[in-house]
């Protein structure tokens, strides 16, 4: 296992990345340390977890995924280890590995999660999770402060170089997850769809997904006080704000040459109201 990617809301201008890829270096000089994002909004764990569950299924199954947005660094948050069918996840215990885990969830247990805070989630069958508690492990002394370099980059350098996951402290039957967003279904087939991610091009990233849609996609769109009928194959296909699948498979508000969130002053969380034509319009 000898690729590690990092997620963190450490930005670039200071050391702390360079910190922690100099710890799993140390200990693992064949690891292949790749960055996810370093760009997430201080202590956004949202942003961080949609990022990380988005990217991840990309990478082989023998990943290790280490992500640090830890507001709670130094708190009596736990750290874990979470192993999946897809990765290997390593963190605060605070959420950050919900849309990592949403594939193995059953939905029931997905719509029982909290609108808001956190749900102590038991874990689903073929996924593990080991507490990291086991100092022999940590860099000494430990930073109250950088659990990222200090705990979690020695964790991942020491997993990666194959050491068992119950050597780094107890078993878990249980994490932190919080609610993802779905669509909300009215008896007359009409959403109520959520703006999950804006990304760096200002494009509104929704929960809203192909299956979703009409085959012959008269769909229209009403977010804050804009309406938008049909649905683009790119983003040059119509002037103005526009609807178009994007390549993470969700249905994404765009705006040609512009920003759409900067547009309508959107953000993650806002609603919309998307209903089925009974023929298109435009």
């Amino acid at each position: 296992m000898g690729i590690i990617t990092l997620t963190t809301d450490f930005g670039l201008q200071d050391a702390y990345v360079a910190a922690m890829k100099g710890v799993i270096l140390s200990l693992n000089p064949d690891a292949r340390i790749l960055d996810v994002s370093h760009q997430v909004e201080p202590q956004n764990i949202q942003q961080a977890a949609f990022l990380l569950g988005e990217t991840c299924h990309y990478f082989p199954a023998d990943t290790i995924h280490l992500a640090v947005v830890d507001p709670g660094v130094g708190s009596g948050r736990r750290g874990i280890i979470l192993s999946t069918p897809g990765g290997l996840f390593i963190g605060p215990d605070n959420g950050l590995f919900s849309y990592a885990l949403s594939p193995y969830l059953p939905k029931i247990t997905s719509d029982l999660l909290p609108a808001e805070g956190l749900l102590k989630l038991d874990l689903p069958r073929g996924v593990e999770a080991f507490q990291i508690s086991n100092p022999a492990f940590w860099l000494n002394p430990v930073s109250t402060t950088f659990h990222g370099r200090d705990i979690f980059a020695p964790a991942a350098a020491y997993v990666s170089l194959g050491t068992p996951l119950s050597e780094f402290g107890p078993r878990l039957s249980w994490i932190y997850a919080f609610h993802l967003p779905g669509p909300e279904i009215a008896a007359d087939g009409s959403f109520t769809g959520h703006v999950v991610y804006i990304d760096h091009f200002g494009n509104l990233i929704t929960d809203i997904t192909p299956r979703m849609l009409p085959s012959d996609k008269s769909i229209g769109l009403e977010i804050l006080g804009r309406t938008i009928y049909g649905l683009c194959q790119n983003y040059t296909q119509a002037s103005g704000l526009l609807a178009v699948i994007g390549s993470s498979g969700r249905l994404e508000i765009a705006l040609q040459g512009g920003s759409a969130a900067g547009l309508l002053s959107a953000r993650p969380g806002d609603c919309f109201h998307l209903s089925i034509l009974t023929s298109p319009k435009g």
